[in-house]
């Protein structure tokens, strides 16, 4: 049996759903909740087992469904300093094999703390918090008797699988921190979005990032569009902001305002899917400013839609599209390219949109989720 730790989230349904059509039956969901009482995202079930991560023995429970439905493979999906632990609980009384769901954030945040990777081009973005990190470090020395760095430090060395589509950021994890782990090819495709969303007419739009997270570094990107012909051209410049801190996203507003003279419209509010991808297909030319991989499903969308893609140069995320073939630009190294404010031609979208279907199809997917459980 597949025993699965998550947190609730937008991607369990569509994960839930993945994992059924594969190994039916062979599968039980525990749903993590941090700072709620019921579950938000997830749709429950009878396979779906909630929890509060302050539950009085937790650990014990988790145990008692992993003895009585035979669990052999536990699955962890983002690893956070919790669930970090209380899997290394469960390590030390049962044997199962160790899968890590890899998400980006729960790694890159251990880098940018502890390694000195640095995502962030304006260090005053970075928040003080020293004290918080210290209650939290007391909090889980009485809870589990080490610190939330040793957490992750332990559960890298006990890690069999690091499961993800990209193998840089695999190689980036095993170049940084000490494990055995070895690389799993894994998507979580139904995240993807629709993959036959018809081609329309572009606007003459510039998208910034997707949401309000620092790590975009929406400051540089502003300042990098600051003295193109944005005006002159009728462009709009779209900031999605519904994710992320609201204050933050506030910042990124009155900045935006006061460095460009063209016209902006920002996303404050979440807004279905289907009319999301309405907005990402009219979207002509699209900037993701941060230096690690993140965005992939909105920027595998934008590329079969059409969109003119500018990543940063560090991004692992640049490098695995350009070794599959996509068209796609640097935002340091191509400048002069965007200083054009001109979309992909039409034989330029059709490589795209070929080198998406050769990327992400059922066929593939199928062979993913075979090897998955192949312990070779």
């Amino acid at each position: 049996m597949n025993i699965h730790i998550f947190h609730d989230d937008k991607f369990t349904n569509g994960a839930i759903e993945q994992f059924e059509k594969y190994y039916p039956g062979q599968n039980i969901y525990i749903v993590l909740l941090y700072n709620s009482t019921q579950l938000k995202f997830t749709n429950p079930n009878l396979k779906i087992k909630t929890f509060h991560i302050r539950d009085n023995g937790i650990v014990q429970q988790i145990g008692q469904i992993i003895s009585s439905n035979k669990g052999e493979n536990l699955f962890v999906h983002y690893l956070d300093t919790y669930k970090a632990s209380i899997s290394l609980k469960i390590l030390a009384k049962y044997t199962l094999k160790f899968y890590w769901i890899f998400y980006g954030g729960d790694l890159y945040d251990y880098l940018s703390r502890y390694k000195q990777y640095d995502i962030l081009d304006h260090r005053s973005l970075k928040k003080n918090t020293f004290k918080k990190d210290l209650l939290k470090n007391i909090k889980y020395l009485l809870w589990f008797g080490w610190t939330t760095k040793s957490a992750m430090e332990k559960a890298f060395k006990k890690l069999d699988y690091f499961c993800f589509w990209n193998e840089y950021d695999y190689t980036l994890f095993t170049s940084k921190v000490e494990t055995n782990a070895r690389h799993k090819d894994f998507i979580y495709y139904n995240a993807l979005g629709n993959p036959e969303y018809p081609l329309i007419e572009k606007k003459n739009t510039i998208m910034v990032n997707h949401s309000a997270s620092p790590s975009g570094n929406h400051f540089f990107v502003l300042e990098t569009l600051k003295n193109l012909a944005l005006q002159q051209q009728n462009y709009t410049v779209l900031l999605p902001l519904s994710y992320g801190d609201k204050a933050f996203a506030d910042k990124i507003v009155e900045s935006a305002y006061t460095t460009l003279s063209c016209d902006i419209k920002t996303l404050r509010n979440f807004i279905p899917l289907g009319d999301y991808q309405q907005i990402l297909s009219e979207v002509k030319i699209a900037i993701f400013g941060m230096k690690r991989q993140e965005a992939a499903g909105n920027i595998f969308q934008l590329l079969n839609m059409g969109a003119k893609v500018f990543l940063r140069k560090e991004n692992t995320l640049l490098h695995w599209l350009r070794k599959r073939d996509f068209m796609v630009y640097s935002l340091e190294d191509d400048i002069e390219e965007l200083a054009q404010l001109t979309g992909l031609t039409d034989k330029q979208i059709a490589h795209n949109r070929s080198c998406y279907t050769k990327t992400f199809n059922n066929t593939v997917y199928k062979e993913m989720m075979d090897k998955l459980l192949y312990n070779e």
